[in-house]
């Protein structure tokens, strides 16, 4: 039996539009490309007792003490041989918490939790569309992504991004994020902000489904 080459752990880090992308690269670089529902406690292990994988790449991943992947799994998963690799999200912690013990990583989220300059899991947590997965709210992350890609100083940044980090990730949609900051900045900070909030602007600087993106590119564009 065939192995499957790549399965892929995601969710609200990529659009429909994009596995539709992915899968095509995959395709014309003769790779199979595994699409799953965001990774949940046992579904590593569920991968290994099918058989194992060549890479599984885990970019977004349930969160929550019952549900979340475990350190002690991806431990186990990577000592019966399984390479992991992680990005974007859940991907991107576990990357960094499990380096030491064989797990990979990649991208500028997890190259910020790896710095430090990132600590909690909060700024990656969001709300999504069940259905679909389309994000419904901004995650702290993305907020430092895009602050740190606009003409604000230094000061106008910080302030910025303390509003967002006083709105609970639940309740950031860009809509409520906006009307924040109109009430807490300068109004040449908000003119600065305000059209990235457009509902066409917003994938350009969702730095979790860049890095995403990005991982499975790379892994799609290695030769087998």
């Amino acid at each position: 039996m065939t192995r499957p080459g790549t399965i892929v752990f995601t969710g609200p880090s990529l659009r429909p539009a994009d596995l539709v992308e992915l899968r095509a690269l995959a395709a014309k670089t003769g790779h199979d490309l595994d699409v799953r529902p965001p990774v949940r406690r046992l579904d590593l292990v569920e991968v290994v007792e099918s058989g194992g994988s060549d890479r599984v790449l885990i970019l977004d991943g349930e969160f929550g003490q019952s549900l979340a992947v475990s350190i002690t799994e991806i431990r186990s998963v990577l000592a019966a041989g399984q390479p992991l690799a992680g990005a974007s999200s859940m991907g991107a912690l576990r990357a960094v918490e499990c380096r030491t013990i064989g797990m990979t990583g990649s991208g500028w989220v997890y190259e910020q939790y790896l710095s430090g300059a990132i600590e909690s899991d909060g700024d990656v947590a969001m709300l999504f569309d069940p259905e679909d997965y389309s994000p419904v709210t901004v995650p702290l992350a993305n907020v430092r992504w895009l602050l740190n890609q606009t003409e604000l100083s230094a000061k106008e940044a910080r302030q910025a991004l303390q509003v967002a980090h006083s709105v609970h990730f639940r309740d950031r949609r860009p809509s409520h994020l906006l009307r924040r900051w109109k009430e807490r900045l300068p109004t040449g900070v908000v003119d600065l902000l305000e059209p990235e909030l457009a509902e066409d602007r917003q994938d350009l600087w969702d730095r979790k489904r860049l890095d995403a993106l990005e991982a499975v590119r790379t892994v799609l564009e290695e030769e087998n």
